[in-house]
C-alpha cells in the first residue's frame, strides 16, 4: 500500500491497527512516496494499492476519488498572535508575492499551484524547494517561508499550534485524494477487504465535518470477482 507522506502520519497508524483486527490473517506492507511514482508503481506492479493526490487517469488503473481537500497558506505564528487555527483569507495573486518553501517536482501539490499560478499570470516565489512535510513545517516554523498544504497536513505535525493558516481565494486551491489499484490485475478478497477498510479509515481520519474537506464519493467501484482465499489451516 502507497501512501503520501503529508497523509501517512495521520493514516498509518488507524489504518494498521484495524487492518490486524478486520484481517488477522492477512499482511500489509505500507510505504510513503509522491502521488507521480506512486502512480508508475501501481501500473507496473509494485504496488497493489495506493492514496494518491490529484491522480491522472490513465487505462491501466481504476481511480476512485474520495475526498477534496482545500489547500491553505501555511505561516509561522507570531508570539503575540492569539491561539487560533485561521487568519484573513488571501488572493491566488497575492500568493505569488510570499516566498515559498514548496516541493520539488513531480509533487502533486506543488505542480497544481504552479499550475493555478500560471492561468493568473503569476509565477511562483520559491524561497527553498524540499521533499517532505515535516520539514517543511519545520522551516517555516523556523521563518524561512511560506508553505501551501493542506489542513491535515498542518493538523497533523507535531507543532500544530506553531502556525496559523489563511484561505486561498479567487481562486480557491482544492486537491483530491483517490484511491487507485489496478484496472488489469484480479481483486483478491484480501485486496477489496483492504479498499474498504482504508476508504472508512481516511473518512475518519481526515475529519469529514471540517470545512476544509468534502466527501466526493459514496461506495466502491464494480471491481473483476475476487480470487478464492485459501481456507484457513485447522
Amino acid at each position: 500500500l502507497g501512501l503520501p507522506t503529508s497523509l501517512a502520519r495521520a493514516l498509518a497508524v488507524p489504518l494498521i491497527r484495524a487492518f490486524q483486527t478486520e484481517l488477522p490473517q492477512a499482511s500489509i506492507s505500507i510505504s510513503e512516496g509522491l502521488s507521480v511514482p506512486m502512480q508508475e508503481s501501481l501500473i507496473n506492479g509494485r504496488l497493489d494499492l495506493a492514496v494518491l493526490y490529484n491522480a491522472q487517469p490513465v487505462p491501466e488503473l481504476e481511480i476512485s476519488p474520495l475526498l477534496e481537500e482545500d489547500l491553505l497558506l501555511v505561516e509561522r505564528r507570531a508570539d503575540s498572535a492569539p491561539a487560533v487555527g485561521s487568519s484573513e483569507s488571501i488572493t491566488l495573486r497575492q500568493l505569488a508575492n510570499l516566498p515559498l518553501v514548496i516541493p520539488t517536482r513531480p509533487n502533486a501539490i506543488r505542480m497544481q499551484v504552479e499550475s493555478a499560478l500560471a492561468n493568473v499570470g503569476c509565477r511562483l516565489n520559491i524561497a527553498l524547494e524540499i521533499d517532505g512535510v515535516s520539514a517543511i513545517l519545520d522551516l517555516v516554523a523556523n521563518g524561512s517561508g511560506a508553505a501551501v498544504l493542506s489542513r491535515n497536513a498542518v493538523d497533523s505535525s507535531v507543532r500544530p499550534n506553531a502556525f496559523i493558516t489563511r484561505t486561498i481565494i479567487e481562486p480557491a486551491l482544492r486537491t483530491q485524494i483517490s484511491m487507485a489499484a489496478s484496472a488489469s490485475r484480479p481483486a483478491t478478497r484480501t485486496l477489496l477487504a483492504t479498499m474498504a477498510l482504508l476508504e472508512r479509515t481516511l473518512r475518519h481520519v481526515i475529519t469529514p465535518c471540517s470545512y476544509s474537506t468534502r466527501l466526493i464519493r459514496v461506495g466502491l467501484k464494480p471491481r473483476p470477482a475476487p480470487l478464492p482465499l485459501r481456507a484457513p489451516a485447522a
